[in-house]
């Protein structure tokens, strides 16, 4: 039903599927995903999809504006929260991943 831009499935998430089930996009939501806000959609169509992806399982998710360089966190039963800072830190399936936004805003700023 969805397509995220990046996600990350946790392997117990993986357990089971054959090489030819992950072939292509395995029929599961991601433990983790990122989408980035496309000038083409509003926010609040984004919004409603990354409340969709923590409603079907995800435990994590980032909505990267990159026109107002900043990025709302989403995770089950917590209000969204918007992070403005060069980078920000992954928690919970993504415990110590680090994604460096200066080089996200670099690539706006033409």
């Amino acid at each position: 039903m969805l397509s995220p831009d990046a996600a990350y499935m946790l392997p117990e998430q993986l357990r089971g599927f054959t090489k030819a089930d992950l072939a292509g996009f395995p029929r599961l939501c991601p433990a983790f995903v990122i989408e980035l806000l496309p000038a083409a959609e509003s926010l609040a169509e984004r919004c409603r999809k990354m409340e969709a992806w923590i409603a079907n399982g995800a435990q994590l998710a980032w909505l990267v504006d990159p026109y107002r360089k900043s990025v709302l966190v989403y995770q089950p039963g917590a209000p969204s929260k918007t992070v403005d800072a060069p980078e920000i830190r992954g928690s919970g399936p993504v415990e110590g991943f680090t994604l460096d936004l200066t080089e996200v805003w670099r690539c706006y700023d033409v």
